[in-house]
């Protein structure tokens, strides 16, 4: 049979086979079946495919996907030469890796949520004179000069000895003075009286050294009543600065020799501010650009102190902020020297964060906070603010330490009873709830 083939091939061959030189004319027999079988072929050729379905369009393309595709492992899912078991591994893996993803973005999509802010490190350094000198409160810490306490305790009246029992006793004021109804002690009684026992500011400091100059100490160091009693503070911010409302009759006299300008953390110096303009601002780094005192303790005059031994109490804190030197002041024992290395720390915020809910970033601007008492806003005005507005609501005065205007009443000693109950309530914290109104 394969010969017979061959030889049909070959005679086909020869029949369709055309002279060299003649023309084209049709064979006779030849214009039947044999002429149109080739038109045949060619029109089974021509015939148009099947229309695929939906589905197995789908799947095709899917496929074809899957084996074009760059993402790691899916070409052989697609791959037809591969077993079931293999093609489901690889499908496998590949799913878990997308889960294992989705859980990764999901944390880390929750975090920012809870916490959108992100806190870098600035690699950019900042100039010195771009930064205040920090301000400096130091009390000492005796209560009441010997002579003075005993003067008033021999030949003071009444309520002066009741005054001295509560600057030097723990006993709470609403003890003291709850039998004492019928003479009650005003504030300017009461502001007179801590002036006079307390060691003022002249005998303290006995040398000021700024910047390897001597200075005299009034120049540099002001009066200031604080929850520690009568201090004095160094670099603090004018009056006018610190508070909106400021009282036409000031607690302690107060001056500046050089002008004072209008300084914030946030804004910081203004362009054309002087360079010897208040707050000071330190001119180099080490002990001779910084600030050197000699303190007299005059331990001969202790009569009573407020922690267990003699020395001062120190407290290093913004100029715009009013000292809490009660609580956060550091104490130093007299007959000793004290260096004291002051690293600046600067937490500034990128303008973009204001667009992000308060409640989430969970810190303000000084534009989107306005306080009743102070000028600037910060956390510790704030606070303070807030603790003064308290008792201000509750006992309708505030404590002499306190923020205040100069229509704001301050507390005396018939307003015993209700701040020593609020002192209660402020260390419980109710502070901080009252924060977030």
């Amino acid at each position: 049979m394969f010969f017979s083939l061959k030889l049909n091939l070959i005679k086909l061959r020869l029949i369709c086979s055309k002279p060299t030189g003649q023309r084209n004319q049709p064979t006779h027999g030849m214009t039947g079946a044999q002429t149109n079988r080739p038109a045949a072929v060619r029109a089974r050729s021509q015939k148009p495919a099947r229309q695929l379905s939906y589905f197995e369009s789908f799947v095709q393309d899917f496929r074809e996907y899957l084996l074009t595709s760059t993402l790691h492992g899916l070409r052989y899912v697609g791959e037809k030469k591969l077993t079931w078991f293999e093609r489901f591994f690889w499908l496998a893996a590949f799913c878990s890796a997308i889960v294992c993803a989705a859980f990764f973005i999901l944390n880390v999509y929750a975090k920012w949520k809870l916490s959108p802010m992100i806190v870098s490190i600035n690699p950019e350094n900042i100039q010195l004179n771009k930064l205040p000198f920090p301000a400096i409160t130091i009390c000492n810490v005796n209560q009441a000069k010997k002579s003075v306490a005993e003067r008033y305790k021999n030949d003071g009246g009444l309520i002066d000895k009741k005054l001295l029992e509560s600057l030097c006793l723990s006993t709470p004021d609403a003890d003291i003075f709850e039998n004492e109804l019928s003479e009650k002690a005003d504030w300017e009684h009461t502001r007179s009286f801590l002036i006079n026992i307390t060691q003022p500011c002249n005998e303290m400091l006995a040398m000021c050294i700024w910047d390897s100059i001597r200075m005299s100490c009034q120049d540099l160091f002001n009066a200031q009543l604080t929850d520690e009693g009568l201090c004095c503070t160094f670099n603090v911010v004018h009056r006018e600065k610190m508070f909106r409302n400021p009282r036409e009759l000031n607690d302690m006299n107060i001056t500046f020799p050089n002008p004072s300008v209008e300084w914030t953390p946030e804004s910081g110096f203004p362009d054309d501010a002087p360079p010897d303009g208040f707050p000071w601002r330190p001119q180099g780094i080490g002990t001779d650009h910084g600030l050197t005192l000699l303190l007299d303790a005059n331990v001969a005059e202790y009569y009573c102190s407020s922690t267990k031994t003699t020395g001062f109490k120190v407290l290093l804190h913004n100029p715009i902020e009013t000292p809490n030197i009660a609580k956060l002041g550091e104490v130093y024992g007299p007959g000793i020297e004290v260096r004291v290395a002051i690293e600046p720390k600067i937490l500034d915020a990128n303008p973009s964060l204001k667009h992000i809910d308060i409640n989430k970033r969970l810190c303000l601007f000084s534009s989107e906070k306005e306080l009743f008492f102070y000028r600037t806003y910060s956390l510790r005005n704030c606070e303070m603010e807030c603790e003064a507005r308290a008792m201000l609501d509750v006992c309708k005065c505030v404590l002499y330490y306190m923020p205040k205007n100069k229509t704001t009443r301050v507390c005396g000693t018939e307003d015993a009873k209700c701040y020593s109950d609020m002192r209660k309530y402020v260390l419980n914290g109710i502070n901080r709830i009252l924060l977030k109104d």
